[in-house]
């Protein structure tokens, strides 16, 4: 009879986040079709977001440089927002603590991207692994549809996307889809004066998905699933696993039944207020707004890395999530010294128009005031 005898010591590690030495966190994502580009530049310190000073990036392209941009914090403008109470504007200087840099870069697809960055007078220092420009992607067949899902105890009404899209052949891929709802508006004044023009960009919640290729096939067996990892689209990632050179066909709903589906007046008149300043607005008197509304599908080539990235973000931010009772989630870096991620998409835009709208506001100073 042989016996094994396995032993094991224990040993407790003390962990103290205000001990934990800050690091330059560095996130963004680099669009191949634009010609200016923009990483938000922070500290990560004791589990916190913290702003810097100052940040510099350096890029270069192919082993060739083609950008040094520094930015100081102090000569950013104070962001303001319009309280919902009072309609007043508030200052907030501490909302900066991601400092945006933006740097001209023209990128094309195959070309080795490499970013350095430093913050703080040189105090803290990072850079990125090397990335490489996506080659384009197609989006075909854009279509809506209303329908309706049942839920556990009741249904609702949603407004569906759908669209196709073609896998690259021959090769693996990862792929990001969003949503983005886009009001413009004309507001014409009282005193008949030139008319102010604002706009806003919203990234829409994708509400129940259900589309087998956005979750890779890890679909949920019933509405009693407590571990609900398929998140709520704001993080919607794919690979071209179940499609491997043909078409994936996806299903996305957007607009809930307690939506009217029209333009956001609301925060167009938060940004007219943003932009052109409370007083002169007041003074003036809004007459009516004329807005456009339209809908565009946003479908992104990107890195593998890229896109467990986008995976881990999609699962914190799921219904089923629960830190105390689940695997932890490792969030991916590619800032060698630092962390954070910095990504480069190749994206192709479909185009929805919506129904345009006037709201009239009469003898109103001001509407929602």
């Amino acid at each position: 009879m042989t016996a094994l005898i396995v032993g094991a010591c224990t040993s407790t590690i003390d962990y103290d986040f205000s001990r934990v030495e800050p690091r330059l966190m560095a996130v963004g994502w680099l669009e191949q079709a634009s010609d200016v580009q923009t990483v938000c530049i922070s500290l990560s310190e004791g589990g916190l977001v913290k702003a810097v000073e100052d940040a510099r990036v350096i890029c270069t392209v192919n082993g060739k440089e083609v950008a040094d941009v520094s930015m100081n914090a102090a000569d950013l403008p104070e962001r303001q927002y319009m309280g919902i109470m009072t309609g007043m504007l508030i200052y907030d200087p501490s909302r900066y603590r991601q400092l945006p840099v933006s740097f001209p870069a023209s990128l094309r697809p195959g070309d080795k991207v490499r970013l350095a960055f430093e913050a703080n007078h040189g105090a803290y220092k990072a850079a990125t692994a090397e990335m490489t420009v996506p080659e384009p992607v197609s989006i075909t067949k854009v279509d809506t549809a209303r329908v309706t899902v049942r839920h556990i105890d009741w249904t609702d009404r949603y407004l569906q996307v759908r669209a196709d899209v073609p896998d690259r052949k021959g090769e693996e891929n990862w792929y990001s889809i969003s949503l983005r709802d886009i009001s413009e508006g004309w507001y014409s004044f009282l005193d008949g004066g030139p008319d102010l023009f604002a706009s806003v960009d919203n990234i829409l919640y994708i509400h129940d998905l259900d589309d087998p290729v956005l979750l890779d096939g890890n679909m949920g067996t019933d509405d009693l699933t407590f571990f609900d990892f398929s998140g709520n689209g704001a993080f919607a990632c794919f690979s071209d696993q179940m499609f491997r050179d043909g078409t994936a066909h996806l299903r996305m709903n957007v607009f809930s039944s307690w939506n009217d589906e029209g333009p956001n007046f609301m925060s167009l008149g938060a940004e007219v207020l943003r932009r052109y300043g409370y007083m002169e607005t007041q003074e003036r008197g809004f007459d009516r707004c004329r807005a456009t509304h339209r809908l565009e599908i946003r479908l992104s080539h990107c890195s593998r890395d890229a896109y467990f990235y986008l995976r881990a973000l999609r699962t914190i931010s799921s219904y089923g999530y629960e830190p105390a009772i689940v695997e932890p989630v490792t969030v991916p870096t590619n800032i060698e010294g630092g962390s954070g991620f910095v990504g480069i998409v190749n994206t192709s835009v479909a185009r929805i128009d919506l129904p345009s709208e006037e709201e009239y506001y009469g003898n109103w100073r001001f509407p929602y005031l």
